[in-house]
């Protein structure tokens, strides 16, 4: 029985291997990565499923996160890009110590946890309700590309000059003790494991500098709890505005949402800044096709950018600015008729 099978598997061979043959090299081709992502437009999400809180606020309308769809870089999706409208090459730079898969994959949810906390701590204060810093970390999440580094994205700093770091000026006060070219002795923790490195201290528009971007992930306490569901394909700190916004709703008294469907995007500061984040275009692209009737965009280029594409297509959505939380606060509470 296996012997006839395998006599009739090579007979189909060598009939069919010149087809075989273009059929696996056309794949191996297509699938073969290139230095590129693909942008395209994404969607939309409700960011109360994300949020656990034990309150009794019901909405009727809902809070919703914008988000841009990327595809891995291959010949197959670079052609692609060319044929389908609204799908857009990006070049990725493989040799900078930041762009790796591994330092991307690290500084994008060291990102989106740090936004996360901040979102919790900014809600909770505006909403007049209990929240407090128990403990802070410091964690590198970019490095100047220009430097020969021993650091890596994603180190925990621990030391400078075997000085315990309880905060970034910490650091910072020790730089301006250094000379321009100077070493800083850094203990790091990698991997679950301590190390010991050096940096040089440079100076850049007048100022001490490591060439380095650190993000702070701090644990919070709440009354009441609060529980944050992102999964791991979620990075990134462009939700903060909005995870801000979704969680005051939760701790107050009022439906701010109208019954409207709300999406937003950008970053937000612990003192109710919004902040402006990529991809802005792709993200109304999928506000508009998801129905919405309320896009939250950080004023400046973004805004700009995003009313510029609502003209050229008559989207029907309603744009609105925004620079602070304030701001977006006020404006849902004109649509409601409250009182300021």
């Amino acid at each position: 029985m296996l012997s006839k099978l395998y006599e009739k598997f090579k007979r189909f061979l060598r009939a069919n291997y010149v087809y075989l043959i273009i059929l696996f090299s056309t794949y191996f081709i297509l699938t073969f990565p290139v230095p590129y992502i693909v942008e395209a437009p994404g969607g939309i999400m409700d960011i109360t499923k994300k949020i656990d809180i034990d309150t009794n606020v019901d909405t009727k309308g809902s809070y919703n996160l914008a988000y841009v769809t990327e595809y891995r870089g291959t010949v197959f999706t670079a052609l692609l890009s060319f044929i389908i409208p609204d799908w857009d090459l990006e070049k990725v730079e493989t040799n900078d110590v930041n762009e790796n898969q591994e330092a991307t994959y690290l500084r994008d949810h060291l990102m989106l946890e740090e936004a996360n906390q901040t979102a919790i701590l900014y809600a909770y204060q505006k909403a007049g309700k209990e929240v407090k810093i128990t403990g802070e970390k410091m964690y590198i999440t970019y490095l100047d590309p220009a430097i020969d580094w021993q650091l890596k994205v994603g180190d925990e700093l621990l030391k400078a000059d075997d000085i315990t770091l309880k905060s970034k000026d910490d650091l910072t006060n020790i730089i301006q003790t250094k000379e321009v070219g100077e070493l800083i002795s850094l203990t790091v923790k990698r991997d679950g494991k301590e190390k010991t490195v050096r940096a040089s201290v440079r100076q850049e528009s007048g100022e001490k500098v490591l060439g380095i971007i650190i993000s702070f992930l701090r644990e919070v306490k709440t009354e009441p709890e609060v529980t944050l569901n992102f999964s791991k394909s979620e990075s990134g700190p462009s939700a903060g505005f909005m995870t801000a916004l979704t969680i005051y709703q939760a701790l107050i008294d009022q439906d701010l949402t109208n019954g409207l469907k709300i999406v937003g995007t950008g970053t937000i500061d612990a003192n109710g800044n919004i902040g402006s984040i990529g991809g802005v275009t792709y993200k109304l692209m999928g506000a508009e096709k998801a129905n919405a009737d309320i896009f939250f965009v950080p004023e400046g280029d973004n805004y700009q950018e995003a009313k510029k594409l609502k003209e050229e297509r008559n989207y029907k959505i309603k744009l609105v600015k925004v620079k602070t939380f304030d701001d977006a606060l006020q404006y849902l509470k004109k649509q409601n008729g409250i009182k300021k």
